[in-house]
Parts: C-alpha cells; sequence; structure tokens
C-alpha cells in the first residue's frame, strides 16, 4: 500500500499529481450519485465520502512517515570501523534531500553511502525517470539528490528493519542537524532535526555503515576524555609576567 501511494503521489498526470485526479474522480461520482445519475444513489455517495476521507487520512498517515515504516531493534555488537574514503556501501535511503538550492523528500532512493577524508558523511542518490500509462515522474525532480552530515551534527543512530511496500531490509536510523539557508526575503536561516533512513540489501552492508558511525563516536569519546594541559597564566605580582615552573624548564648548555 505505501509503494503505490508514494508513486501515486509523486507522478504527474497533465501536471496534476495522480492522487488528484483519484479525488477529483471519487467526488463527482459520488455528486452524480446523489443527483440520481448513478445507481445507488446516497449509498454511493455515502461510499464514494468515506473512499475520499480514507484516501486522504492515508496519503497523510505514510507522508508523515517518508511512506516507510521503521521498526527499531536492539543494535548489534560491532567493533568500530572507518569506510576508506573509496568506499561506496548501496542502500536504498528516505527521507530530506537536497541538490543546489533545491529541497525534496523521498523514499527508497537507491544509491550508495560514502564517507569522505574529511569524515563527511555523504548519501548520494539517483532519481530516474519512471512512467506509469499516461503518468509519469516530475523532470524537476529526476538526477542526483543528496544528504550531506559531520559527524558532530549526528544526535543518533539506531539499528532496526524498514519496509517498503512488500520490501524489508536492514536499516540504520540517522538523525541529524541539518541548516536550512535563508531563502526569500521574509525567511531566516534555521537548524531542524532530520532522520534518514538507510536500508541495505545485506546485513553487512548495514553493519559496516553502523561500524563507520561508531567510529565517530569513538574517536570524540577519545577527544573528550584526553587530558588538556594547563595554560600558563599571567601573574599580577610580575607585572603580569607568565610564571614558569621550574620543573618545566631545562638547561640549554
Amino acid at each position: 500500500m505505501s509503494r503505490l501511494l508514494y508513486h501515486l503521489d509523486r507522478m504527474m498526470l497533465a501536471g496534476t499529481p495522480a492522487v488528484r485526479w483519484i479525488d477529483g474522480l471519487l467526488l463527482v461520482i459520488g455528486a452524480m450519485a446523489g443527483f440520481g445519475f448513478v445507481p445507488g444513489r446516497f449509498l454511493t455517495t455515502g461510499i464514494c465520502l468515506v473512499l475520499f476521507v480514507s484516501f486522504i487520512w492515508l496519503r497523510r498517515h505514510w507522508r508523515s512517515r517518508d511512506y516507510v515504516q521503521f521498526r527499531e531493534l536492539a543494535t548489534p555488537s560491532v567493533t568500530p570501523q572507518p569506510l576508506a574514503p573509496k568506499d561506496s556501501v548501496p542502500i536504498h535511503a528516505s527521507g530530506y534531500f537536497t541538490v543546489e538550492e533545491k529541497s525534496e523528500r523521498f523514499a527508497w532512493l537507491q544509491g550508495y553511502f560514502r564517507t569522505f577524508a574529511t569524515r563527511e558523511h555523504a548519501v548520494i542518490c539517483l532519481v530516474q525517470p519512471k512512467r506509469f500509462l499516461l503518468a509519469e515522474w516530475p523532470e524537476k525532480d529526476v538526477g542526483m539528490w543528496y544528504v550531506f552530515f559531520f559527524p558532530k551534527s549526528v544526535r543518533s543512530v539506531r539499528y532496526g528493519m524498514v519496509r517498503f511496500g512488500s520490501t524489508t531490509q536492514t536499516c540504520l536510523a540517522i538523525e541529524h542537524e541539518i541548516l536550512i539557508p535563508k531563502r526569500g526575503r521574509f525567511s531566516r536561516e534555521r537548524t531542524v532535526q532530520e532522520t534518514v533512513l538507510l536500508a541495505s540489501p545485506t546485513e553487512e552492508d548495514t553493519l559496516r555503515i553502523l561500524a563507520d558511525l561508531l567510529h565517530d563516536r569513538e574517536a570524540k569519546e577519545e577527544k573528550d576524555i584526553a587530558p588538556k594541559q594547563p595554560n600558563p597564566q599571567p601573574d599580577p605580582a610580575h607585572n603580569g609576567q607568565v610564571k614558569i615552573p621550574m620543573g618545566e624548564t631545562r638547561r640549554l648548555d
């Protein structure tokens, strides 16, 4: 159901989303039945009204979940291990994507997960042209779309299973902060939290991504517990000169 609703919501027919045509058809049939042009009269009108409301509720329900169903499981034990910059892990990604000055929400995009030498993580996906009967994918959405985030912006990483239609795969739900730039005269720059779901065809690939993300956490923890060397402070009794302990000096001769 979620896969069908997603494609109906994304595909356009004569410049209008396919779901709008279904909405209109239900309303027209209901109205015609009410005036006696369709058998069943008020019974048919009532059925069309129930279907119309149910169809809207289902779309809103699945749209708020990016048309996928995530179920969290216990995180498996893995050894933190960074990915090499040349490594690309195949994934299906769902969430908030950007490219240049455009942004859009997509479900189950095929692509790759990479980590650059700077430790910036990238989800690189491709929207391919699709067509079903007279409906087709919007041309403005076709092409490459991306999700970028640094370790410092990651708030949580959850392991589980995700389902899209009849397909189920192991998945990581990565909650991270993104900066929404100012667009327009009356808007302002803001930071929001988004969750990108990375599903992998094999559990091995999911654990590779998890090990890479855990490496960031381990590196941060080591940095936090590393002892800091105190900086010498100016001594007011010596006209602001820095007093260096004798134990830290040595003769040069």
